[in-house]
Parts: structure tokens; C-alpha cells; sequence
């Protein structure tokens, strides 16, 4: 899910305004809790976005990402194997979640540095049978015909029934980072 909401994030230069095409060996997905007072990192292997962006005229964006769940990965069975199961991401009925964002605003007061804009797409984050609100804060750079985006999304996982009673030291907030790098389509 999260690796499909960073190939959202990338956009392109006005000249090459418009539909965008994830370069997926490129990009990344990757993921941040915290279990047992230790901080927990991860992948997210399968992910695709329909991006339409135009940098110099957010507004008319949308951004539609989808990753497979079963692709999480948390570098051990000992956290994987919950992750997998009925009381995490429950993969066999709900297999992929998405994002998908109708409202992209460029943000004028960030330091993005090197020449990136800072944007952030509100849209609605579908995981586990159930629908929140979510943003993605991230910042673009286009260079030549690409365009290379890093963001992230904050998520709490009880807000869509992820977690059983016994991930009790589990963190409920997680923090999925996204690199993705576009070429445009157009």
C-alpha cells in the first residue's frame, strides 16, 4: 500500500505535464513502526500507481496507488507471520490496499531544496475493508524527463482492525516512506 502511494508522488515539469509511468526497479517502498520499545523497519515489495500530475497546476491531479499486502515485509517471521494472518493485513480477503487522492496542493512554505516542490495529495486510504482519510506530504524534483518524488504517510493501524490482542507492544502508528521515480507517459 505504501510503496503504491510513493509511485503517487511523482509528478513532472510543466513541459511534460500530465500522465506519468513509475519506473518500479527506480523506486521504493518502504515502512517504520516500533515493537517491543525497538524501532521496526520494512519493505513493501508490489506496489503501482496511475499518476496524472502537472506540477504547475496541482489541482487538476489524481494519483491512484495499490499495493499488495502480501508483499509487507518486516525482515522476520516474528513479525511477518502476524503482519499475514487474519488479525493483520488479512491478505487473502483483502488482498491490496489503495490510495487514491483527487486533491493535490503544492505547498508554498516548505524548504525542499534543490530545485523539488513540496506538495501534498488528501485523498482516501482503503486498506482491510476499511476507508480513512489519509495525506501525503512529499516533495518533487524534475530532472530532464524525470521526475523523482519522496514522501510519506502517517497511519494508525487500529484505525483499519490491524493488530490482534497480542501485539499489545506493537506501535500504532506507522510511518510509510515512499521514493518513486516517473517518466512521463504523455
Amino acid at each position: 500500500m505504501l510503496r503504491l502511494l510513493a509511485l503517487a508522488l511523482l509528478a513532472a515539469p510543466a513541459a511534460h505535464a500530465g500522465d506519468w509511468r513509475v519506473d518500479a526497479d527506480a523506486s521504493s517502498m518502504t515502512f517504520e513502526t516500533e515493537a517491543f520499545g525497538a524501532p521496526v523497519t520494512g519493505e513493501i515489495g508490489e506496489f503501482e500507481a496511475d499518476i496524472h500530475l502537472d506540477p504547475d497546476a496541482p489541482e487538476t491531479g489524481r494519483i491512484e496507488a495499490r499495493v499488495g499486502v502480501a508483499s509487507v515485509d518486516a525482515g522476520s517471521s516474528q513479525f511477518n507471520d502476524p503482519l499475514q494472518s487474519d488479525a493483520g493485513f488479512a491478505p487473502d480477503s483483502h488482498p491490496y490496499a489503495r490510495f487514491v487522492s483527487e486533491q493535490v496542493t503544492e505547498i508554498m512554505d516548505c524548504e525542499a531544496g534543490n530545485g523539488a516542490r513540496c506538495y501534498t495529495a488528501e485523498g482516501d486510504l482503503m486498506l482491510k475493508g476499511e476507508t480513512r482519510p489519509a495525506t501525503l506530504h512529499f516533495r518533487l524534483a524534475v530532472v530532464e524527463d524525470r521526475a523523482i518524488a519522496d514522501g510519506e504517510l502517517a497511519i494508525d493501524r487500529r484505525d483499519f482492525g490491524i493488530g490482534g490482542a497480542s501485539w499489545g507492544d506493537t506501535g500504532a502508528e506507522v510511518t510509510v516512506r515512499i521514493h518513486i521515480e516517473a517518466i512521463s507517459a504523455d
